[in-house]
């Protein structure tokens, strides 16, 4: 049985209580802030992952993807592509990091590039810039393209007219037969889905039903349509992987995973490869989601 102490008493010890509390609460704080943890750590720790996501929106890595089709040609099992993307040219990537990125492409030494959008952010005088060193992109077989929402929000037909006076062939909403080494399949390239221009159908005319067939698409998005029409192989960018990640200590997995952020996948008969890109927006930085060069190999199944 629990005595209830009298008022006086019970008004003494309360008091007595509430200074306790209050000593207790204010030597927690105290020795909080004088000690090394939380906020000295949680300080140096934003440090350092705040020069980590810094360095690494700079920094570049190869992802080596094979793609196994089973309607490509005989002659062309091997044909190695180079995927480059959201390049991003502004303020917050220049030029130099771009240089970096087309130099390794390079020395890859692919079969042909495909470029799936975003070659600039908002500002149209770093458009020739960037359509002038995609220019330098070499290859057997040319480089080919399609456009972005930021390329549209910049300005969708000074980009265009760059990229054709740099020698890249940027398709919208159209195709043509890609021949090469004696075979053929069907190359074709989409407008931003964003922008609300897409039209999948229209950049199949022309095609074969039985043929092999490679979308340029910049917003992975349309994967479903793409499927609908039969498409064998389409790369797009668009996500950045997400640009920041933050990953599992234990799995090293993504602690939000999103379908069609990055990668290979697969939709019935079609397979779609999505790039991380190369430039960053909003924020120049990156975390545990390094810019990427895509090496795809195609071959025969």
């Amino acid at each position: 049985m629990l005595l209830c102490p009298p008022k006086a008493l019970r008004g003494t010890l309360n008091m007595k209580l509430a200074g306790t509390q209050k000593v207790k609460l204010s030597q927690r704080i105290s020795s909080a802030v004088a000690s090394e943890t939380p906020f000295r750590h949680l300080a140096g720790d934003f440090s350092k992952v705040a020069k980590s996501a810094l360095d690494e929106a700079n920094s570049l890595v190869v992802e080596e993807v094979r793609m196994d089709l089973k309607r490509l040609p005989s002659n062309l099992d091997g044909f190695r592509l180079v995927h480059l993307s959201d390049t991003h040219h502004s303020p917050f990537t220049d030029i130099e990091h771009i240089k970096r990125a087309i130099d390794i492409a390079n020395d890859l030494n692919p079969d042909a590039f495909v470029l799936t959008g975003d070659y600039v952010s908002h500002e149209k005088e770093y458009i020739e810039p960037v359509a002038n060193e995609l220019g330098r992109l070499e290859s057997e077989f040319g480089t080919y393209a399609c456009l972005g929402n930021h390329d549209h929000w910049t300005d969708a037909p000074l980009v265009t007219k760059a990229f054709r006076g740099s020698g890249i062939r940027v398709l919208i909403n159209e195709g043509f037969r890609f021949e090469a080494r004696g075979q053929a399949f069907w190359m074709c390239g989409v407008d931003d889905y964003m922008a609300k221009r897409t039209d999948v159908a229209a950049s199949l005319l022309g095609s074969f039903p039985d043929e092999m067939k490679i979308l340029l698409a910049h917003n992975p998005v349309i994967l479903r349509q793409a499927a609908k029409y039969g498409v064998d192989a389409m790369f797009s960018g668009h996500t950045h992987g997400g640009q920041i990640k933050l990953l599992d200590k234990e799995s090293k997995r993504p602690t939000l995973r999103r379908k069609l952020t990055n990668g290979l996948h697969r939709r019935k008969d079609t397979q779609i490869y999505i790039t991380r890109g190369i430039g960053t927006v909003v924020l120049p930085v990156r975390y545990q989601c390094p810019p990427e060069i895509s090496l795809i190999e195609l071959r025969c199944v």
